[in-house]
């Protein structure tokens, strides 16, 4: 299959000023000459090709051969891969054993499948690693401050009970709109409110995947759920079936573009949502964010999504892959990165103080980043249920549209529980 992807070559030379913690120099596992000079390397990027990112990648390479003079003639290869095309793209390419990346970005629940698969060099440092952590994301509450400050609301929710009180006190005081947005095809928002009241989506137990949505901690966090449409009435009907972009496929039309109108109050989201806003968005001045709350009082864990940088099994160059994802993943090129796109470095360090702490929209992000949770979205079959199966958004679904409540549950739990183990249900 011809691979679907742009392509932009770069080459240049500079200032080496970090490297990245994790990313050791070894390459067993690997294919290639640990010592070999490359004439050229290859790099996959997922999405598209911006003048931002091309101007950022330049400058890693300026680095890159300042950093290492050994490569000072390897020409960078970048190449763009569409998300949908990824899977394809990487199965094509190893199979083939042609046309493949050196360095390979990859969603971080891609890196287990793609791994148990063969496709990703390991790199021993004291264990086994396959890929490092490049940027990630996570999501919390988009608000207004000025609609708080005018409900009379002095400081953001930090219980369920206080959230669905403001959501409702919102919609009094502005009449039309909504309180707070729960669509029903968003695994990624619904799992905060299960780990909100303590429960777990599965957990690895001796090697095998235990399904939890039927714990009682489970289900109250998917009753809370559900129950911001059907009985405390603060989120639409027409987002039952929606993703947060509106209909499955959608790039606008949900409840990004209801919260960027002024017709949601709150809205569930990361940061680089805001790309996503029409042009129209309104009262931007006063976009804000806190953590999702957990059920009693505190912060709801988020799931830490991102994209994670790796070296490609086939690469006949894994050290020298290896060293330039040392400079891609420094501490001050994932934090410049990770900031223009909306997301935050891997880098713990970095999320406290600073530029995050001053800016009302990305200190509520920045906090909720600092308690994340991702199991079992690092199983192998994770995509499988999530995005194949769509287990628990045609769960929620089922729900919002008035189906048995332990019924549903009980079924999605089984279900997931198959697919986590054997990838089919």
């Amino acid at each position: 299959m011809r691979l679907r992807r742009a392509a932009v070559a770069i080459s240049a030379a500079t200032a080496l000023t970090g490297l990245a913690a994790a990313c050791g120099s070894g390459s067993s596992g690997t294919t290639g000459s640990s010592t070999a000079v490359p004439a050229q390397l290859t790099v996959w990027r997922m999405g598209s090709s911006t003048p931002q990112q091309v101007s950022w990648m330049s400058g890693v390479v300026t680095q890159f051969h300042k950093a290492y003079p050994a490569y000072a003639k390897t020409k960078i290869k970048v190449v763009f891969v569409p998300w949908g095309n990824r899977a394809t793209d990487w199965t094509t390419a190893f199979s083939s054993g042609k046309n493949g990346p050196d360095v390979t970005e990859l969603g971080n629940t891609d890196t287990p499948a793609q791994a148990h698969l063969g496709m990703l060099a390991n790199d021993t440092v004291g264990s086994s690693v396959y890929a490092v952590p490049w940027f990630g994301g996570v999501r919390g509450i988009w608000y207004r401050k000025d609609q708080f400050a005018k409900a009379g609301i002095s400081t953001p929710p930090a219980s369920w009970p206080q959230l669905v009180a403001d959501a409702k006190l919102l919609m009094k005081k502005f009449p039309g709109t909504w309180g707070l947005g729960a669509p029903s095809n968003y695994t990624n928002g619904i799992v905060s409110f299960i780990w909100g009241a303590g429960g777990q989506v599965a957990t690895d137990q001796g090697g095998k995947w235990v399904a939890e949505l039927n714990t009682p901690q489970s289900e109250a966090g998917i009753k809370f759920y559900a129950d911001l449409y059907l009985t405390e009435h603060v989120s639409p009907k027409t987002y039952i079936g929606q993703t947060e972009l509106g209909a499955p496929g959608a790039t606008s039309g949900g409840s990004n573009e209801d919260f960027a109108l002024g017709k949601l109050d709150m809205y569930v989201d990361g940061p680089w949502a805001k790309a996503e806003f029409p042009k129209n968005a309104v009262d931007s001045a006063n976009w804000a964010s806190f953590p999702i709350p957990e059920q009693g009082s505190g912060q709801s864990p988020a799931f830490a999504g991102g994209s994670d940088l790796a070296v490609w099994r086939l690469s006949k160059y894994p050290t020298a892959a290896w060293d330039l994802i040392k400079v891609m993943n420094s501490v001050p090129n994932s934090t410049s990165f990770a900031n223009a796109q909306g997301f935050f470095p891997p880098y713990n360090s970095q999320l406290t103080g600073g530029a995050y702490s001053s800016n009302p929209l990305l200190s509520g992000f920045a906090k909720a980043a600092t308690v994340t949770q991702i199991s079992p979205l690092n199983s192998k079959n994770w995509g499988i249920a999530d995005t194949t199966d769509a287990i628990i958004p045609t769960m929620m679904k089922a729900l919002m549209q008035g189906a048995n409540f332990t019924q549903t549950v009980d079924k999605a739990n089984t279900a997931l529980q198959n697919v986590l183990n054997t990838g089919k249900v």
